[in-house]
């Protein structure tokens, strides 16, 4: 968000300000085909798009945590504000404006003319039940946790109190949110899945409206959640906002065999898919030629160091380990080309980031095994990742370059399924490199590192802790200024990659293919990886 003085910050967004153009969010963020889709013109009415997806894990706002569910969510729903992809800022969504003098106490004001589906007026007091209603700890919702930055937000979840005291509601169309500590990125993170609102015929029973959730966003519901087959959506022509949806109806496809939905868009059964797997990558030109693409996102890809074993603590052990892996000769032997190397942590479509602000993460196997000797590092080591994903081969590959490379004699992999793999990281039972990823939920630098880097954070799996860190994240999340704040966060990012808790290693590119009934102008995917299914432009002969 743009800061207009030093002292005060109040910024008003014309609504137009979110819709972003596809055409050139594609010029910055994609390559591949171009597009051409021959003589189709657009649909009149917007026509139907059926897209790949995943079974969702949950279509509650406050509980998804995953893409599958989120991706579907955020068409059924709008937050407080959108992020507008092309600027990387929050924009409007039903809030028009917000103002905050100190970035503590922060007033948003509402649209008048907002309403969910079924018509229930949308309210000042809407949020503030949805909020509540998230982190009251007898609903279990897994997002409960972002709304930590609260006033009383720690007396809800432990359920001392019914609502959270920075929370309020000054009439029908002011919503006032007051935090425990200056946050420059609330607005961004408010356009998060979890802060999305609920209507009253929510709270009367959770899960009969998770199969066909009643929400504000440019779609709406086309009867029930049809599990591990199909959600159907239809676009809302109420919808308050003014960039709506262009196809007229989203039929999300759900699939158990990737592979299969891959063949189904080759033979015209599918329009779309956005997760196109590694195996197939290098078959993408010959198969759809002009109409596949390749996107960057944030999803990254580390492994990461259990600072609470000895044989790990010393920081050139982790240089060593890093620099002795030639992370491009992977990614083109193993991921065909589907992985970029990681130079930073902060991703590299965010504005703040920098180019190879990592020193460490170059390839220089002769200055690695100096390093590794020098610093006495372990002969033998065991890898840990999650099973049934795909890693084994690329794990392997690592490891058998600090073989060649480094003193490293012995080698011993531990693979569990995600659940228990991440209970040997609560229980601090992992005694060697681990692998872990983590894609942006908001784009900001803030949500790159603080949730998994600062002291004490139930992510924070190596148990890293560098004060002066955390201090400049804080320093970073009170800034009055962007400039500011930027450069604040990229001094975090240095400690960061010198401290090396982790070594970042790849940000994953998605290849995209489609059929000819869609227009490839109209393709875009954002950094969470999310496909822009409501851009999509349907054409017709």
């Amino acid at each position: 968000m743009r800061r207009e003085s030093q002292m005060r910050t109040h910024t008003t967004f014309s609504r137009g300000a979110v819709a972003v153009s596809a055409a050139a969010a594609l010029t910055l963020t994609a390559c591949g085909g171009n597009g051409d889709t021959g003589d189709g013109e657009a649909a009149a009415d917007g026509g139907t798009v059926s897209a790949y997806n995943c079974e969702p894990q949950f279509l509650v706002p406050g509980n998804s945590t995953e893409v599958c569910g989120s991706w579907v969510l955020e068409n059924l729903f709008t937050g407080l504000t959108q992020v507008d992809y092309d600027t990387m800022e929050a924009g409007p969504g039903v809030a028009e404006s917000w103002e905050t003098d100190d970035n503590v106490t922060w007033t948003f004001e509402l649209g008048e003319d907002w309403t969910f589906h079924n018509g229930e007026p949308i309210t000042a007091q809407t949020f503030v039940d949805t909020f509540n209603w998230v982190v009251d700890p007898d609903n279990a919702q897994q997002n409960e946790s972002f709304h930590n930055k609260f006033v009383g937000y720690d007396e809800v979840a432990a359920g001392d109190a019914e609502e959270m005291e920075g929370v309020r509601a000054l009439d029908d169309h002011t919503l006032e949110l007051e935090l425990t500590e200056p946050f420059s990125p609330l607005p961004m993170m408010l356009s998060y899945t979890g802060f999305y609102p609920l209507p009253e015929e929510a709270y009367e029973d959770i899960d009969a409206f998770e199969q066909a959730p009643i929400g504000n966003g440019r779609y709406q519901m086309d009867g029930e959640w049809v599990h591990d087959e199909e959600i159907a959506v239809e676009r809302f022509e109420d919808w308050a906002g003014e960039d709506p949806g262009l196809p007229q109806r989203i039929e999300w496809k759900i699939y158990a065999d990737i592979d299969t939905a891959y063949m189904d868009v080759q033979a015209g059964n599918l329009d779309i898919m956005d997760t196109v797997p590694p195996h197939l990558r290098p078959n993408m030109e010959a198969d759809f030629g002009d109409n596949q693409h390749t996107f960057d996102t944030s999803s990254f890809t580390y492994m990461g160091f259990p600072l609470y074993q000895e044989e790990f603590q010393d920081p050139d052990v982790r240089h060593a380990l890093s620099m002795a892996i030639d992370r491009q000769e992977i990614i083109d032997t193993i991921h065909n080309g589907a992985f970029t190397p990681a130079s930073n942590i902060i991703p590299p479509m965010l504005p703040e980031a920098r180019e190879d602000a990592c020193e460490y993460c170059d390839f220089d196997p002769e200055a690695a095994a100096d390093l590794y000797e020098e610093a006495d590092g372990p002969t033998d080591v065991t890898v840990y990742f999650n099973s049934g994903a795909g890693h084994e081969e690329w794990v392997e590959a690592i490891t058998n370059q600090w073989q060649q490379h480094l003193g490293v004699e012995n080698v011993s992999f531990e693979s569990l399924d995600f659940a228990q793999y991440l209970d040997l990281h609560d229980n601090e039972e992992v005694t060697g490199p681990y692998r872990l990823g983590w894609v942006l939920s908001y784009p900001s630098p803030q949500y790159a590192m603080e949730p998994i880097y600062t002291t004490g954070v139930s992510s924070n799996y190596a148990r890293y802790s560098n004060e002066e860190f955390d201090d400049l994240i804080d320093q970073a999340n009170g800034a009055l200024e962007e400039d500011e704040a930027a450069e604040l966060y990229q001094q975090a990012e240095d400690i960061l990659l010198e401290d090396m808790p982790v070594m970042p290693l790849w940000f994953q590119n998605f290849g995209v293919v489609h059929s000819e009934n869609i227009d490839g102008d109209s393709v875009l995917m954002d950094p969470r990886t999310f496909l822009r299914v409501e851009q999509l432009v349907v054409t017709e002969d």
